[in-house]
């Protein structure tokens, strides 16, 4: 296996991850009929029972309620970071979306042909909230309602990751998927909301790394 360096600036990326937290925190919400009572009293009543019936205090569900929302992966020095599942998920979107000469393997085998690290940010918080208006819908595509529904999700802008890269060159060509991962930042760009634009990148540094050679932390 070959290891390459990368480097990306990246414009405008948006994590938006859905934990687990925020699986058990709407499961509440529709469990304990609050969504369904118009009154803010009435919806702080429906919870409170609820979070008794289950064993849970409301501090302990505004714990949940804030993990849930928490905007980006982070490590464990609190840097937000691009994760492996979301690189991955670039190759496979642009194995995907590359006319075939652009492919340096079919999208199928993504996970196995490479081994990825996650990409560093130097960031610690986000920059801005990006707001948009959007028409909702249900999960068939029909318009439920006239009133478009307001989303905000958090972003940090003009950076850039770091990360690693490795394949084995027996069976990817080196060149082809340098050329993949600059198309894909042009045009298919990481992270959440790219078919609005966003995650959008350019690849600034692409190099081996020797054998045994120990890097700089990024």
């Amino acid at each position: 296996m070959n290891t390459y360096q990368l480097e990306v600036k990246i414009g405008r990326y948006i994590g938006n991850p859905y934990w687990i937290e925020m699986y058990r925190y709407i499961e509440i919400t529709k469990l304990s009929g609050m969504n369904r009572a118009r009154a803010s009293q009435n919806r702080r009543k429906a919870l409170e029972e609820y979070l008794r019936s289950v064993g849970m205090t409301l501090e302990q569900f505004h714990e949940l309620e804030e993990k849930a929302k928490k905007p980006f992966h982070t490590n464990n020095d609190g840097e937000i970071i691009i994760p492996v599942e979301r690189v991955l998920s670039f190759l496979v979107s642009v194995c995907d979306e590359a006319r075939s000469a652009m492919r340096p393997c079919p999208k199928e085998q993504v996970r196995s042909r490479f081994e990825v690290t996650d990409w560093t940010t130097e960031k610690i918080g986000p920059d801005g909230i990006w707001s948009r208006f959007v028409t909702v819908s249900s999960g068939t595509g029909a318009k439920l309602s006239n009133q478009r529904g307001l989303r905000e999700d958090h972003y940090i802008e003009n950076f850039t990751a770091r990360g690693q890269i490795s394949c084995d060159p027996k069976f990817v060509n080196v060149g082809v998927l340098q050329n993949a991962i600059e198309w894909g930042g042009q045009f298919v760009g990481i992270g959440a909301a790219r078919k609005m634009g966003m995650g959008r990148f350019t690849l600034t540094k692409f190099i081996q790394i020797p054998r045994g050679a120990v890097l700089e932390a990024a």
